[in-house]
């Protein structure tokens, strides 16, 4: 498979996730700012990981430049954040909001669970997570600020077999 993996993590949970994948396919896994135009044109398929910081994807600014290296592309896209999976509609609203609208026909998401551990955030993100958790309380909506950690391996079998079958599919 020519294939690569591309993440943006910031505390972890994208680069362990992208990493699984890697594994599991045995294709390359790269930081978003260690890949070279060169890689991106001998993929045949890329597969985009990204975590979402206060509504953001990490990986906006470097699709938005390489959006025409990447139009045609198909795209497997998988998304971590805190956002609970029932909420797709939230979930997707990232996506159209956060990609190149090129980019969207042919990119296929997914959605994992992140984790958060205050004592390793910095001291910026302790103060939003803070000022979050007040906002949410001066308007009465609950808002679980604690540490939590649902990263798990086998949320990534349906991206790795939908890459599987992409694969077979190309390549009869």
């Amino acid at each position: 498979m020519r294939g690569i993996i591309i993440f943006q993590s910031k505390y972890g949970a994208t680069r362990q996730y992208a990493t699984w994948i890697s594994k599991a396919l045995q294709i390359p896994a790269a930081a978003a700012g260690e890949v070279t135009h060169a890689q991106l044109a001998a993929a045949d398929f890329i597969i985009l990981g990204t975590s979402i910081y206060i509504g953001k994807m990490l990986l906006r600014g470097w699709l938005e430049q390489q959006a025409p290296q990447l139009r045609g592309k198909p795209l497997f896209l998988f998304v971590v954040c805190a956002t609970r999976g029932e909420k797709q509609e939230k979930l997707n609203s990232y996506v159209v909001q956060n990609m190149p609208a090129q980019l969207l026909s042919h990119c296929h998401r997914y959605f994992y669970p992140g984790k958060i551990q205050y004592s390793e955030l910095s001291f910026a993100d302790k103060l939003k997570v803070r000022a979050g958790g007040l906002m949410a309380r001066l308007m009465n909506k609950p808002l679980d600020i604690s540490d939590f950690n649902r990263i798990d391996e086998t949320l990534a079998a349906p991206l790795v077999a939908d890459v599987q079958s992409f694969h077979q599919n190309q390549n009869p």
